[in-house]
């Protein structure tokens, strides 16, 4: 049923133009990164990746709900033995592949570090999925994206302030909250082509992200099931 699900859902993002446009915004995030020097690719390279592969699958999968709830795919499909399970994983797998793909973009045509790409390409996917299974919950209760667009805006700032932490620009106790945002260990994983980061550190990590992605998919479930099956 997921590989069903995904086909069709891969066919659709197609002939609808979501899926190319996708790799057409990392293409042109890389054709910018050709335009900075070396040295500040180790700082912007990981914002790029963030905001494209992992960001977009946040919103991306938004606009997908809503349409399939206007199109009223969600509640013929509700009426079927198929379980929502199969429907969030086939999501989720889709837009994960699309981020790596996306983020394989970004650095084989935007910058030449590619000591890394492995520990890049795995955090995307992880980030992604994490991401993608939070968009999938947060926009279940809404109704179109005009709703959607605040709960994008939180997110993509909350998401990029592990960025002025690490690199020094919010100091203080306080702050090592932002530890806890899936973007900050993504961060050491997308910094790997750039700087030696340690093992210990790459798998707490991979760790994180990982439980980011098990409680994101319970959460994802709760309120699919309850906002858009339920009504």
């Amino acid at each position: 049923m997921i590989v069903w699900l995904m086909k069709t859902g891969l066919v659709i993002g197609v002939r609808s133009y979501v899926y190319p446009l996708y790799l057409l915004v990392a293409l042109a995030y890389a054709l910018m990164l050709l335009a900075f020097p070396d040295r500040y690719l180790p700082a912007v390279v990981p914002i790029f990746l963030v905001l494209e592969p992992c960001l977009v699958g946040f919103m991306f999968v938004g606009t997908e709900i809503f349409a399939e709830k206007k199109d009223g795919v969600i509640g013929a499909l509700a009426v079927t033995p198929m379980e929502w399970r199969s429907y969030i994983l086939a999501k989720t797998l889709i837009l994960g592949v699309e981020s790596v793909i996306g983020a394989a973009i970004i650095l084989l045509i935007g910058t030449h570090f590619l000591a890394g790409l492995p520990y890049v390409l795995f955090g995307t996917f992880l980030a992604s999925v994490t991401y993608t299974l939070l968009g999938l919950g947060i926009s279940a209760s809404y109704r179109d994206l005009d709703d959607y667009f605040m709960p994008i805006l939180g997110v993509m700032v909350v998401s990029l302030l592990p960025f002025a932490h690490y690199h020094g620009y919010l100091t203080g106790e306080i702050w090592k909250v932002l530890y806890l945002i899936p973007s900050y260990p993504a961060l050491y994983l997308f910094k790997t082509p750039f700087v030696e980061v340690s093992s210990e550190t790459l798998l707490l990590s991979v760790a994180a992200l990982m439980i980011w992605s098990v409680a994101a998919y319970y959460f994802a479930k709760a309120r699919f099931y309850r906002y858009a099956v339920g009504g």
